[in-house]
């Protein structure tokens, strides 16, 4: 093969190299509005490979309000992007950027494309290994240059491969999704919390305030598991534990009409703080309403109302509680 015949395919080989670099490596779409192209680049927590921007899932459709709340207010990409992976548990960048574990992978192609221009380069000019022996005949030369060219534009597709799918199923790290407790969750969906929860279970503020959500609307099947295990934690504070006892206690005597379950749970409440004012009334209720031990209850109600920090809702509802306890008639 001639020199210039050389030259061109050199050239021909490096430049093919390199647009595929550029490619690897290039930007998003200009045309895309910053919104559209942050919810790009962030992978969906709970979808199969889709980002939050083609998502049609309630929590995509969270973290994308999230990203345009944060883009009307004038923060960076970057911080909106650090903001997602640090309260999403499961949330992934699908274009990480050139730094820490993820260097090498962008390092990967461009040091591929060094290689085989350097291999191309030495070829040239040592078309024989030998300088003293015979020139190999030209369609050996010719065919050794090809075949080598081809290896390494294969070697570099596959490189290019391994590390576009290395990129994309970089986890973020979970112990960023505790940062989403610090949030108002009352702007949190209940499908965000779950998944949350579900990849944080040691998050037992956030496990009792999805609990909380459920049980409000009287959802007791979807409270109670939540409710359970923060109740069965160990590292639970005492409140959390009190909180989830005494609900646990009264979806039993409200959902099942099991009114001894439901005395033991509130008594194990009671173990942990005997003047827990919301145990000792659900105690009552559960004596007067489920075992007609109304004196029981009126005892209770009496000692609740002696409490001068008692706060005036609780007050008039215990208050109720006891004329109607103390006429005798039903329990409300």
């Amino acid at each position: 093969m001639s020199d210039r015949a050389r030259n061109i395919l050199t050239v021909a080989v490096i430049a093919v190299m390199g647009i595929t670099l550029l490619l690897l490596t290039s930007t998003r779409p200009a045309d895309l509005d910053r919104v559209e192209a942050i919810g790009s680049r962030i992978k969906c927590p709970v979808c199969q490979g889709e980002s939050i921007a083609n998502s049609p899932s309630p929590m995509a459709e969270d973290m994308m309000d999230l990203v345009s709340e944060r883009v009307a207010a004038g923060v960076s990409d970057q911080d909106i992007i650090d903001e997602l992976l640090g309260s999403y548990s499961g949330a992934v960048l699908l274009d990480p950027p050139v730094a820490g574990s993820t260097l090498v992978l962008w390092l990967a192609p461009l040091a591929a494309l060094v290689a085989g221009v350097g291999v191309i380069l030495w070829w040239q000019r040592h078309p024989g290994s030998d300088p003293a022996a015979a020139a190999p005949p030209p369609g050996r030369s010719r065919a050794r240059l090809v075949t080598g060219g081809v290896v390494l534009l294969l070697a570099f597709a596959g490189i290019v491969v391994v590390a576009g799918n290395s990129l994309q199923e970089r986890p973020a790290a979970a112990a960023g999704a505790a940062d989403l407790e610090g949030q108002d969750l009352s702007e949190v969906s209940n499908e965000t919390m779950e998944a949350v929860v579900a990849a944080n279970p040691e998050i037992l503020g956030m496990r009792l305030a999805l609990a909380e959500r459920y049980f409000e609307v009287g959802d007791y099947r979807s409270a109670f598991p939540h409710y359970l295990a923060v109740a069965e934690d160990p590292d639970a504070t005492g409140g959390e534990a009190i909180t989830a006892l005494v609900r646990l206690s009264w979806m039993a005597f409200d959902g099942n009409g099991e009114v001894e379950t439901a005395t033991n749970l509130v008594d194990q409440a009671l173990a942990i703080d005997p003047q827990s004012t919301v145990a000792l009334y659900v105690r009552a209720r559960v004596r007067w309403c489920g075992a007609g031990e109304t004196e029981e209850a009126i005892g209770i109600f009496e000692g609740l109302l002696a409490d001068p920090d008692l706060d005036s809702d609780t007050k008039a509802r215990i208050e109720s509680d006891l004329e109607s306890a103390r006429d005798g008639g039903g329990c409300p």
